[in-house]
């Protein structure tokens, strides 16, 4: 059985869109440890997200979306990537510039930030695992909740 693990994440500010945290080290920790094993990213984004456009433009490929007015983009993760993600996730007024950044190990979402990183979900195999993301969140003063759910797969 895994585990979805959500945070729940104290804003410093925020208008009707944008989440601003004081702090990014709790984000910048999920993802670092989620790309040493995804495989490849998706990016939902808004004709207005003009950062995270040009993101998904240099590192992945537009596929067509019919379901919503997101634009999205896929790709594999590469070292360059990597980068992105970790050194300039934030847009100039200070959010996290993706809508939604999904990564994938096997075409399973493993690392999920959403609404511009105010919700924020990981998914881990173990309840060894699950004790230790909850101790670890304890070192980040920002996350006031930490919930865990059980997961048995994209069909639940």
């Amino acid at each position: 059985m895994a585990y979805l693990i959500s945070f729940m994440v104290e804003k410093t500010r925020t208008n009707d869109l944008y989440p601003i945290f004081y702090n990014y080290e709790w984000w910048i920790h999920l993802a670092k440890n989620s790309l040493e094993i995804a495989d490849e990213f998706e990016m939902r984004l808004w004709e207005d997200d003009v950062e995270a456009i040009k993101s998904g433009e240099k590192f992945g490929q537009r596929v067509p979306n019919n379901l919503s007015k997101e634009i999205v983009y896929t790709g594999n993760i590469t070292p360059d990537f990597k980068q992105e993600v970790l050194t300039n996730h934030l847009a100039p007024e200070g959010y996290i510039k993706w809508f939604s950044l999904f990564l994938k190990n096997k075409n399973e979402i493993i690392f999920s930030s959403e609404h511009y990183g105010d919700e924020t979900y990981i998914l881990v195999n173990t309840k060894e695992e699950v004790k230790a993301i909850q101790n670890w969140a304890k070192n980040y003063p920002i996350i006031w909740r930490v919930d865990v759910f059980e997961y048995k797969g994209d069909s639940e």
